[in-house]
C-alpha cells in the first residue's frame, strides 16, 4: 500500500521551499537525499526519499503535512505562513450581558456559538479551518501547513465568514470583523499572528456589522493565485466571477468619522465579505434590522450602513 504513494526528489525539494523557515535545499541524485538548510539554524537537516514517500501514507498522502511533521520533529518552529484571518468581535457585548440574565445570556450565546463551530470546522483533504471562540470575538483561520492558500480553502473560508455574519445576525448577536493576512502561531495558549493584528486593526475602524478584507489579506490571495497559475497553469480565483458574488462584493466601506482610513483615497472602497442570507424570506431581508437586531442596539448610523449586507438588493 505504501508503495503505492510516491513523489520524486525534485518535487520534494520544492515543497521544502514553499515553507519560509527553509532557507535552502540541495538535492543529491544520486543518494536520493534532501540537504535542508534552515534560517538560524546551523545543523543541515538530512531527507531521504524513501522516508519522505513511506511517510505520504501516514498524512493521506499530503505532501506538505509530511514536512511539517518532519520540521516538527527536528524542533523546528512550525506555524501557518501566507495565511488568512477573521476576526470578528459581537457588538454591543456589554449591552447584551447587562440587560439579560446570566442564565439566558449563557443559553443564548452557547447556542449561537455552537452554530458557528460546527460551521467552522471543516477538514477535509486539502481544507482546514480552525477557530477559536474568545469570550466575544471569533478567529477563524485557514492551515496553510495542509496546503498552501488554493482557491479550494479560500472558497469555504470566504463562505465560512458569509455564514458567520449570518448565524450571527439571525440570533441577534451582530458582529463586526475583518480578514486578515499574514502569518498565524497558536500552541496552547499562546497565540502569535501578524494575520490577526492586521484583522484587529481594521475591524476596530469600521462604522457597520460588516468585515473588510484588508489589503495584506488581498496580497496573500494574489499570492495563492499565482501559485496555482505556477502550479496548475491555471486559477479559479477571480472575485469579479459570480462564483464569488455571494459572498464577496466591492464598494464603500463606511469608516468612522475619526479612522484615518476614512481619509484614505485607497481605503475609501474595498473588498467586504456579504452575508450569505439567500434562504432568508423577503420580508426578513426588507425589515431585517426590526426583526433580527435586540430592542437595546441603538447605533442608526451603523444599521444603515449596514442595509446592503443583509438587505434584499
Amino acid at each position: 500500500m505504501r508503495e503505492r504513494n510516491k513523489m520524486q526528489i525534485e518535487l520534494w525539494a520544492q515543497i521544502f521551499k514553499d515553507f519560509k523557515q527553509v532557507k535552502k535545499v540541495s538535492v543529491d541524485f544520486s543518494a536520493e537525499i534532501l540537504d535542508i538548510t534552515i534560517e538560524s539554524h546551523k545543523e543541515v537537516l538530512n531527507a531521504t526519499l524513501k522516508e519522505l514517500n513511506y511517510s505520504l501514507y501516514d498524512f493521506n498522502s499530503n505532501p506538505h503535512e509530511v514536512v511539517t511533521s518532519f520540521l516538527k520533529k527536528h524542533n523546528i518552529l512550525v506555524y501557518y505562513q501566507n495565511t488568512l484571518v477573521g476576526n470578528f468581535d459581537i457588538q454591543a457585548y456589554s449591552s447584551f450581558i447587562k440587560l439579560n440574565k446570566i442564565v439566558k445570556a449563557i443559553q443564548k450565546v452557547t447556542h449561537c456559538l455552537q452554530i458557528i463551530k460546527s460551521m467552522a470546522t471543516t477538514n477535509a483533504f486539502a481544507v482546514k479551518l480552525d477557530h477559536w471562540i474568545l469570550s466575544d470575538s471569533i478567529i477563524i483561520v485557514v492551515d496553510t501547513n495542509r496546503h498552501p492558500l488554493f482557491s479550494g480553502s479560500l472558497m469555504v473560508f470566504l463562505q465560512t465568514c458569509s455564514m458567520i455574519l449570518r448565524i450571527s445576525m439571525i440570533n441577534g448577536l451582530p458582529l463586526r470583523g475583518a480578514i486578515g493576512g499574514g502569518d498565524f502561531y497558536k500552541d496552547g495558549e499562546i497565540m502569535v499572528s501578524s494575520a490577526l493584528v492586521d484583522a484587529v486593526e481594521y475591524e476596530k475602524e469600521q462604522d457597520w456589522l460588516g468585515a473588510v478584507l484588508t489589503p495584506t489579506a488581498l496580497q496573500v490571495i494574489e499570492t495563492a493565485k499565482n501559485y496555482e497559475i505556477t502550479n496548475k497553469g491555471e486559477t479559479n480565483i477571480d472575485f469579479s466571477s459570480n462564483q464569488y458574488n455571494f459572498c464577496v462584493r466591492y464598494g464603500d466601506i463606511p469608516w468612522k468619522l475619526t479612522s484615518d482610513f476614512a481619509k484614505e483615497e485607497d481605503s475609501r472602497q474595498m473588498h467586504y465579505i456579504k452575508a450569505y442570507m439567500v434562504d432568508v424570506d423577503d420580508e426578513a431581508k426588507k425589515n431585517w434590522a426590526s426583526i433580527f437586531l435586540p430592542p437595546y442596539f441603538d447605533a442608526p448610523f451603523k444599521i444603515n450602513n449596514s442595509h446592503r449586507l443583509y438587505a434584499e438588493e
